[in-house]
């Protein structure tokens, strides 16, 4: 009888046989993040490709941490031992019965760092002597100090990622892998700074600071302030900073000793340039006039003043040299200047502090030629909006009409208030590529 009903199975139409359930692999191994997305985890690593996608951190970065990919298979740093100050250790952590055998070469790591000493380090600065230093001198660090390494081989990659599409989503993953990695480090020392390791904590937040302005944004983000407050990068600068500044002549004579003294030039233009800058010149005075009408108290005001006059004096360089002879790090200096306090306004969404905020915008886009910042000025400039009530929005109308950015209409109906800014016109300079780098 089971013959028969085999034969009868046999000669029905294939289009009438049971079809057969095809297997599925179900995986319990996806990263937290794509689980919590309710979406299919690819499981690449060191970081899946949705959240490579996103520009978000992958929880398989946090369960290797001071792991990269390569592609022969090996890790970056893997193992680099490290003492309390930062610094990269001797053979203390190689073991003896691999001590005679050459560890296997990360071809992607040799590329980034060949292209930071060839290409992006002249992309940096403009003065051919700091450009030297960025090539020489920086690199000369990362060897001592591995977190400095972690950060040369990050912004290698993002240069690589803006120039070289059909890779970009590696290179952009092993960015954000070799930072994650190094900031990681440089934070932890930070209590334990050292005359040692101050150029080493110094050139990071340098890195940290290009890093963070040429990393792809979510809609979510702003320059100084993350989905969770304070961007960790400012962070690190201002500690950096405030400890730095009782060691600067340790710093004067070490290896960035010319960075130093070229920012000691730069602070003497910036107080010649000021001391002549005439009001009829400045485009701060109506922003100045509106904080002495807005009735706030003698704190915030104090606070808020003080950086429209540190953000005055990057003006009076830039309109003084009718745009020409000055440096980016005129145009970045003010984030070095700024209070704390003001950063707590802008932690708040301060409405003042977003309007003076503005004014940085059309700064930032007196530098928009160069790869890293490609866009940001606009993109920062709609977020800063989009965060404002009416009336304040009326206090940015010269920062807006200066930088030629064209404001959303509103939407009938809606009230005037937006949750997001629009980026059309930003995202149409996203794209460094036709831009020029220094």
């Amino acid at each position: 009888m089971n013959q028969s009903a085999n034969s009868d199975d046999a000669r029905l139409p294939a289009t009438m046989k049971p079809a057969s359930r095809k297997p599925h692999r179900k995986t319990r191994t996806g990263c937290r993040t794509c689980k919590q997305r309710k979406i299919k985890c690819d499981e690449q690593r060191p970081a899946c490709s949705n959240c490579v996608k996103h520009s978000v951190q992958c929880d398989y970065l946090l369960a290797t941490p001071s792991a990269s990919a390569s592609p022969g298979g090996t890790f970056s740093h893997g193992a680099t031992p490290f003492d309390s100050t930062g610094r990269i250790g001797g053979n203390e952590g190689i073991s003896p019965s691999l001590s005679h055998e050459p560890p296997s070469l990360n071809m992607l790591d040799l590329e980034l760092l060949h292209n930071f000493c060839t290409s992006t380090c002249l992309t940096l600065h403009s003065d051919p002597a700091l450009k030297t230093l960025w090539k020489v001198n920086v690199p000369q660090l990362g060897f001592q100090f591995d977190f400095v390494m972690r950060g040369i081989l990050s912004i290698s990659a993002l240069h690589m990622a803006t120039y070289v599409p059909e890779r970009r989503d590696l290179y952009l993953s092993q960015a954000l892998i070799q930072h994650q990695s190094g900031l990681r480090i440089a934070t932890s020392i930070l209590p334990n700074i050292t005359p040692e390791n101050s150029s080493a904590l110094y050139i990071f937040s340098a890195l940290t600071l290009f890093i963070s302005i040429s990393s792809p944004r979510t809609s979510t983000e702003f320059l100084v302030l993350g989905e969770t407050g304070i961007a960790e990068w400012l962070l690190l600068l201002k500690g950096t900073q405030s400890i730095i500044s009782s060691s600067h002549d340790t710093l004067r004579a070490g290896s960035l000793g010319p960075m130093f003294l070229s920012g000691a030039r730069r602070d003497s233009v910036r107080e010649s340039c000021v001391a002549d800058f005439q009001e009829e010149e400045d485009p701060l005075q109506e922003l100045r006039q509106h904080l002495r009408y807005s009735g706030m108290n003698e704190e915030k005001f104090s606070v808020c003043y003080h950086a429209v006059q540190e953000l005055r004096k990057s003006y009076a360089v830039i309109y003084k040299h009718k745009l020409q002879g000055f440096e980016s790090a005129d145009v970045f200096v003010w984030l070095f200047r700024i209070e704390d306090g003001y950063l707590e306004l802008l932690r708040a969404h301060d409405q003042v502090a977003i309007s003076i905020f503005a004014y940085f915008c059309v700064l930032l886009k007196m530098v928009d030629y160069r790869w890293w910042v490609g866009g940001s000025s606009l993109y920062l400039l709609a977020k800063a909006y989009s965060l404002l009530d009416e009336e304040h929005r009326l206090w940015i109308r010269w920062p807006i009409e200066e930088s030629g950015w064209i404001p959303p209409s509103r939407v009938e109906g809606q009230g005037s208030r937006m949750d997001t800014p629009d980026t059309t016109m930003a995202e149409s300079y996203t794209s460094p590529a036709e831009s020029a780098p220094a």
